[in-house]
């Protein structure tokens, strides 16, 4: 299954991540986040784009970015180019920073915009550094609530305009809605998309986005058909793989399931978890792991690959 062209076009807003190579560090401290942000600034004026939302942590970065007719390629390439080139020469180092390419999955606007903001401000209560987002001083939120200005390089209006007519209103909403929990599948949707991890919104924006890109629309292929080609690959059989059993290699099977049903054929995490009996939590705990796994084990990357590959056979046959 080759790797899919990014889809570009005027007004698509997209969550952009960019992580550490390893998972190492990327910022040092404040002049590290404080030149991150001069590029940013320079690269988002040079190529017409604009951010609705970020935030920065210690060895990856989110952002809510939206392009016009410039692709977001060009800002991406720019600024982790002269980011690395920067850093390696201020702290003596050499080699790559960032962990491959970055990472962007296209948002459907008017469905997805607000969730992916509050995904965004929240990732620093997610990882334990604060318990309250207004507490973490390198991301967006600040500004969306209105105690700090804006800088001219951040734009928030849009995101707050999903909230109210008026500012008052609108931050009072924004605030209110960041108090509400995120459920797990929608927070797997906002890490991976739901169209071969390049997408999220429903079937119509889906099928539009492709069309733009002048991609044909894959023919859906059941979870039965996925459960056969990855028990094949594993050598177990799809009984096995819907048992109770919690055997190492059947969990790794159907969470292996699970993210490329989940990436590559449009599928969500509960359609796995209802299928294999799992609750969430564990369905979604399992599949974190395998991701991880998947970095770090070129023999499980080789048997991902494999599966993708029969089953773009199977859809396309």
């Amino acid at each position: 299954m080759s790797r899919k062209p990014r889809i570009h076009y005027p007004g698509a807003i997209y969550h952009v991540m960019l992580r550490g190579n390893a998972k190492q560090t990327i910022f040092y401290g404040d002049e590290e986040y404080r030149y991150f942000e001069d590029i940013l600034a320079q690269g988002l004026e040079q190529y017409s784009l604009m951010l609705h939302a970020y935030c920065w942590m210690e060895n990856h970065v989110h952002m809510a970015l939206q392009v016009t007719d410039k692709p977001l390629s060009k800002l991406m390439q720019n600024i982790s180019q002269r980011y690395t080139y920067w850093l390696n020469k201020r702290h003596d180092r050499v080699g790559h920073l960032f962990q491959g390419r970055y990472k962007a999955i296209l948002v459907e606007k008017n469905a997805y915009l607000s969730e992916l903001v509050r995904y965004i401000h929240l990732n620093p209560v997610r990882a334990n550094l604060v318990s309250d987002p207004i507490d973490y001083p390198l991301s967006s939120h600040a500004a969306y609530v209105g105690r700090v200005k804006s800088p001219c390089w951040l734009s928030v209006d849009q995101g707050l305009g999903h909230f109210g007519k008026t500012k008052s209103s609108a931050q009072a909403a924004y605030l209110h809605f960041m108090g509400q929990i995120t459920e797990e599948e929608l927070l797997e949707q906002l890490r991976h998309g739901t169209k071969q991890g390049r997408i999220l919104g429903n079937e119509d924006f889906i099928k539009g986005a492709l069309k733009q890109n002048k991609e044909k629309v894959s023919a859906q292929i059941t979870i039965e058909q996925i459960v056969d080609v990855v028990a094949q690959v594993y050598q177990v059989s799809p009984r096995e793989m819907t048992s109770a059993s919690r055997a190492r290699n059947l969990a790794e099977a159907r969470a292996m399931t699970a993210m490329i049903g989940m990436d590559h054929c449009d599928y969500l995490l509960s359609n796995f978890a209802l299928y294999f009996n799992r609750n969430m939590p564990s369905m979604s705990k399992l599949v974190r792991d395998v991701r991880t796994r998947l970095t770090k084990s070129h023999s499980m990357h080789e048997r991902m690959e494999h599966i993708k590959d029969q089953i773009t056979t199977i859809s396309e046959a």
